[in-house]
């Protein structure tokens, strides 16, 4: 199905599938027998679920508010996305019995935009910019 709509496979997490064109991305994310859209338009989720029941039949389970233990949420006038890692951050303190330290928060700046051409470009950009220690 992803190579029938032209999709890449990235190489890096061979559960993701991505496409640009004209400067619109389409991510697709799969999970067993789930799957995650993510897109820069609105107009792209249909055009998606329609090109997706060519191929499989689907449910359509609107908006997603969970994945893999992160709390997803939406602010559609920002235009953000907001990641929410404290139940992942639980399990792991849990697991290395940390669960009793204090927690701090950090905001990362909201005044920063990324553009398109800051888009890494290749599985080496990728690969390098994982080993830098930030």
């Amino acid at each position: 199905m992803v190579n029938n709509l032209s999709f890449i496979c990235c190489n890096i997490d061979k559960s993701v599938f991505f496409k640009i064109s004209d400067y619109k991305l389409i991510i697709i994310i799969v999970y067993v027998d789930d799957y995650m859209i993510v897109v820069t338009s609105i107009k792209l989720v249909d055009w998606m679920k329609n090109s997706i029941k060519e191929f499989v039949e689907i449910t359509n389970l609107e908006k997603i508010y969970w994945l893999l233990d992160i709390k997803l949420r939406r602010d559609w006038k920002a235009g953000k996305l907001i990641l929410f890692q404290w139940s992942y951050i639980n399990v792991l303190l849990y697991y290395f019995e940390l669960a009793n330290t204090k927690l701090v928060s950090i905001l990362i700046n909201s005044f920063v935009y990324l553009t398109f051409s800051q888009l890494l470009k290749s599985t080496v950009e990728i690969v390098y910019i994982a080993n830098i220690a930030y």
